[in-house]
C-alpha cells in the first residue's frame, strides 16, 4: 500500500479509501465466529458430533446482538473506507486514525477510537475498545494487534454475537496464528441471555484450525442452571458444514417391561460421501445392544444399510437383531433400480424393542427389488419380493404371495382430437409354500374420448380386459389355466355451475353420471392370489371394478349420481368449503365375488358423503359418512378437527367408525399453562373394546433458549392388548441439541 501524504485536520471527519489488500485486519477478525455454535449435520440434517446444532424458531434477544443481514460477497478488490475525525499519514511513520474511527470492508464494519496501522510491517495496533460487525457476527474487544502480513494477531477481552441473536458468548483471549489457526483462552458460549443465561458451553482452550475445519477444546463442560451435565478433558468440533466424527447426544427413556432405556450414538465421517454410526443401546432388563448405519451417496447409486443386535435377551431367552438395507441406482438414461432388504429375528421383535404404537401393529415386512424404465408415453417395471408374517394371527394359507416376479407395462398415448389410448397390463409368478402358485396374464386396452368445454364434460371409455393363468394346483379336478375376456363400457359426465355469493365468493355446483357396464363372466375357478374388496368411498362411485388385483373384475350395470359444492375465495382459488354426496343405482345384481364375501342383491350402494371446511389456515374440519339405505344403519362414519391458535394452543380430534368393526376416537392438545408452560395430553380410545389404545400425559417448558419435555405414555405393545408404560425426558438446548428422547411429534402439522 502506497503510503497516505501527511494530513492532520481536527473537528471534521477525514476519510481514506485503500484497495481491498491494503489492510487485513477486518478479514481476520472473522475468526471469532469460529467458537460459536458449531453447525455441520449429516446429509439428513442430524447433528455430526455432540457440538453440533440444532436449528431454533426462538431465541433470545442477548445485548448488543444485532439482525441478520446479507452477507456482501468479497470477490476482486473492493474499496476499504476509513473515516476518523483525527487522521495522520506521514511518510516515515505509522498511519494514526482516533476519535470515533469507522473502517468500512464491504459488509464488514469497524468501530473504535483509536487504529494505528503501520504500511511497511502490515502491524495494525488497536490499543482501546473495538467493536466489529458483518453478516454474521458482532464483537466487541477491549484491545487488538494483529499483522496483515502474517494474519497473526492478538485480541483480549472478546464479547461476541451472532447475528440474529442465535448464540453469544465470552473469551478471555483471542491468537491468530495464522490466516487458517487460532487459540482461544476462557470461552463460552450460550444462545441465553449472555448476562444471565441458563446455560453455557465452557471450554478453558480451544484451538481452532479452519483449514480442517475442526475445533478442538480442552476442559469442555455443559452447564445448566450452574449444574454441570457433561464434562470431557478434550472434546472436537466442527467450524463449519462439513461432517465430522464424534459422539452424537444421548437417548434417554424408560418402560414398564424394559426398564431404563439408553442409546448413545457415535457418527463416523469416513468420506464426504460417506458415513457410518454406531449406537450401544442399554435396555435395562434386557442386555446391550449395537445398532450401526452405514450411508453412502454417488451421483448414480444411494444406499443405507441398517443392523441392530442384541445377544442373548435376558426376557426373550435369545438373540435378537433388525437388517435393513436400502439401494438405489441410475443404471442408465431412464432406467433406474431399487433394492428394499428388511428383516428380523422374531415376530415379537418390534412388540419387545419398538418404542411406538405403530411398529407394534406391523404384520408384514416387504422386501423387493424393483427395476424400473419409462420413456415419453410408457413405463416397464419389474419387481421381486417377499414377505415376512409377523402376525401370528394371520394362518398360513392367508400369508401373502411372494411375486417372484411381477412385470408391469403401462402406456398412456395421447391421440388426436380428444382421443387417447391407455394400456394396463402386467405378468405375475405368485410363490408361497402352501395353497395355489403359478403365473398369471393380465391387460386392459382402453379407449377413450374426452370432451371438455365450460361449464362441463364428457368422457366415454371402452376397455377390453383379458386376464389368463397357468397354475399348479394340488386338485386334479380344477382347471389348471382358466381365463377371461370382460369388455368394459363407461360414460363419464358432468355439468359446473357457478355463482357469487353475497360475500364476494364462488360457489360453484357440480352434478356428475357415471355410467358402467361390465357383462358377467364365471370366475369361481380363478385362485385368489393379490385379490381384496376395496373400501368403499367416494372415490369408488367412479371405478371400473371394486376389487384390487386382477383376480376378479367385477360385473356391472349400474350409474352412479354426485353432487359437489364447493366456496372458493375469490383472490386466490382456495377451497374454503367443499362437500360431496354421491350413490350407486344397481340395475343388475353383481354375480362376480370372493369365496368368502356374502351374495349382494341390493339395489342401492350405501350413500357416501364428504365434507372439508378451511375456514383459515389454522383450523380444518373434515368428516365423512356411509349410510346402509336397506339396513337403514351407518355403516361408516369418520371426522377430524385441526386447530392450532395463535399461540401454543393446539387441538386435533379424530373419530372412526366401521359397523361391527372398528370405533375409537383420538383427541390430542397442547394448552399454555402459562407463557412458558405447556400441557399436552392425548387420549386413544376403543369404544369397540372398551378400553384405552393410547393415555399420553406430558409438560412442556420451554423459554427463548431452551425447552424441558416430559411425558409418560401408556400404550397397547402388542396384539394381545399388553399394555406397556413408558417414561421420556428430553432436554434442548437451542442453538447446541437436545439429551434425552421424545416419544413422537404429537401433532401432524
Amino acid at each position: 500500500m502506497k503510503p497516505i501524504p501527511t494530513r492532520r485536520a481536527r473537528g471534521c471527519k477525514q476519510t481514506s479509501r485503500a484497495a481491498a489488500g491494503g489492510l487485513g485486519l477486518t478479514l481476520g477478525m472473522t475468526l471469532l465466529l469460529s467458537p460459536g455454535p458449531a453447525q455441520a449435520q449429516t446429509d439428513d440434517g442430524r447433528p455430526a458430533t455432540a457440538g453440533g446444532s440444532q436449528a431454533a424458531a426462538q431465541q433470545c434477544r442477548a445485548p448488543g446482538s444485532v439482525p441478520p443481514r446479507g452477507r456482501l460477497q468479497r470477490t476482486g478488490p473492493l474499496p476499504m473506507d476509513i473515516q476518523a475525525n483525527d487522521m495522520q499519514a506521514p511518510a516515515d511513520a505509522p498511519m494514526q486514525f482516533r476519535d470515533d474511527v469507522l473502517l468500512v470492508y464491504g459488509d464488514q464494519q469497524l468501530r473504535t477510537d483509536e487504529l494505528i496501522y503501520d504500511p511497511e510491517t502490515g502491524q495494525v495496533e488497536l490499543p482501546g475498545w473495538l467493536e466489529y460487525t458483518d453478516a454474521v457476527i458482532r464483537m466487541r474487544a477491549e484491545s487488538a494487534a494483529y499483522n496483515t502480513e502474517t494474519s497473526a494477531g492478538r485480541f483480549s477481552g472478546v464479547d461476541y454475537y451472532i447475528a440474529g441473536a442465535e448464540g453469544a458468548g465470552h473469551a478471555g483471549e483471542v491468537r491468530m496464528l495464522g490466516p487458517e489457526r487460532a487459540r482461544v483462552e476462557t470461552f463460552d458460549f450460550t444462545t441465553c441471555d449472555i448476562e444471565d443465561p441458563d446455560w453455557q458451553l465452557k471450554a478453558g482452550k480451544v484451538e481452532l484450525d479452519f483449514e480442517s475445519g475442526v475445533g478442538t477444546a480442552r476442559d469442555a463442560r455443559l452447564e445448566f442452571k450452574g449444574v454441570p451435565l457433561l464434562y470431557s478433558p478434550w472434546l472436537s468440533f466442527p467450524l463449519d458444514n462439513r461432517r465430522k466424527s464424534g459422539l452424537l447426544y444421548p437417548q434417554i427413556g424408560a418402560s414398564s417391561d424394559n426398564g431404563i432405556d439408553v442409546a448413545v450414538p457415535w457418527y463416523w465421517n469416513i468420506a464426504p460421501n460417506m458415513d457410518a454410526t454406531f449406537t450401544p443401546r442399554l435396555i435395562g432388563e434386557r442386555g446391550l445392544s449395537m445398532g450401526g448405519e452405514f450411508r453412502f451417496l454417488t451421483r448414480r447409486q444411494a444406499g443405507t444399510l441398517q443392523l441392530d443386535y442384541l445377544p442373548d435377551d435376558r426376557e426373550a431367552d435369545r438373540d435378537r437383531w433388525l437388517a435393513r438395507a436400502r439401494y438405489s441406482a441410475r443404471l442408465a438414461e431412464d432406467w433406474t433400480g431399487r433394492v428394499n432388504f428388511n428383516r428380523v429375528s422374531d415376530a415379537d421383535y418390534f412388540f419387545d424393542l419398538g418404542n411406538d404404537l405403530d411398529s407394534s401393529t406391523i404384520q408384514y415386512l416387504r422386501s423387493d427389488l424393483r427395476v424400473r424404465g419409462q420413456g415419453r408415453f410408457w413405463t416397464l417395471t419389474t419387481t421381486f419380493d417377499t414377505f415376512q408374517v409377523l402376525d401370528r394371527d394371520v394362518a398360513d394359507e392367508r400369508e401373502p404371495y411372494n411375486r417372484l416376479p411381477r412385470v408391469e407395462f403401462d402406456a398412456d398415448l395421447p391421440l388426436p382430437n380428444g382421443f387417447a389410448f391407455r394400456l394396463d397390463s402386467e405378468a405375475v409368478y405368485f410363490d408361497r409354500s402352501i395353497g395355489v402358485t403359478g403365473l398369471r396374464l393380465d391387460a386392459l386396452p382402453e379407449l377413450s374420448w374426452r370432451l371438455v368445454r365450460p361449464g362441463g364434460f364428457l368422457e366415454p371409455r371402452v376397455g377390453l380386459r383379458a386376464t389368463a393363468y397357468s397354475l399348479d394346483r394340488d386338485d386334479p379336478d380344477a382347471e389348471d389355466d382358466p381365463s377371461r375376456i370382460q369388455p368394459i363400457i363407461s360414460l363419464d359426465g358432468g355439468l359446473v355451475f357457478e355463482r357469487e355469493t353475497p360475500s364476494g365468493r364462488l360457489q360453484t355446483l357440480e352434478p356428475r353420471a357415471y355410467y358402467l357396464y361390465v357383462p358377467g363372466r364365471s370366475q369361481s375357478d380363478f385362485p385368489v392370489f393379490d385379490t381384496r374388496e376395496l373400501t368403499f368411498g367416494f372415490a369408488q362411485l367412479f371405478r371400473t371394478n371394486r376389487y384390487s388385483g386382477a383376480d376378479r373384475q367385477t360385473d356391472a350395470n349400474q350409474l352412479t349420481l354426485a353432487v359437489t359444492s364447493r366456496l372458493l375465495a375469490r383472490d386466490d382459488g382456495r377451497s374454503l368449503l367443499d362437500a360431496s354426496l354421491g350413490q350407486i343405482f344397481f340395475f343388475d345384481d353383481p354375480s362376480v365375488r370372493l369365496p368368502d364375501e356374502p351374495e349382494d342383491d341390493r339395489e342401492l350402494s350405501a350413500t357416501v358423503g364428504e365434507i372439508n371446511w378451511r375456514p383459515s389456515d389454522r383450523f380444518l374440519v373434515n368428516a365423512g359418512l356411509q349410510w346402509d339405505p336397506d339396513d337403514t344403519e351407518l355403516d361408516v362414519a369418520a371426522f377430524g378437527l385441526r386447530w392450532k391458535g395463535s399461540d401454543a394452543r393446539q387441538v386435533q380430534v379424530g373419530y372412526r367408525f366401521r359397523r361391527d368393526r372398528v370405533d375409537q376416537f383420538d383427541v390430542r392438545f397442547r394448552y399454555p399453562l402459562s407463557g412458558e408452560l405447556n400441557l399436552i395430553g392425548r387420549v386413544n380410545y376403543s369404544l369397540e373394546d372398551d378400553e384405552p389404545l393410547e393415555l399420553l400425559a406430558g409438560l412442556e417448558y420451554e423459554s427463548c433458549c431452551w425447552a424441558l419435555r416430559t411425558s409418560i405414555r401408556r400404550y397397547v405393545s402388542d396384539r394381545d392388548a399388553d399394555q406397556r408404560t413408558a417414561f421420556f425426558l428430553e432436554l434442548h438446548l437451542k442453538g447446541l441439541g437436545s439429551l434425552g428422547r421424545r416419544p413422537y411429534d404429537l401433532f401432524t402439522y
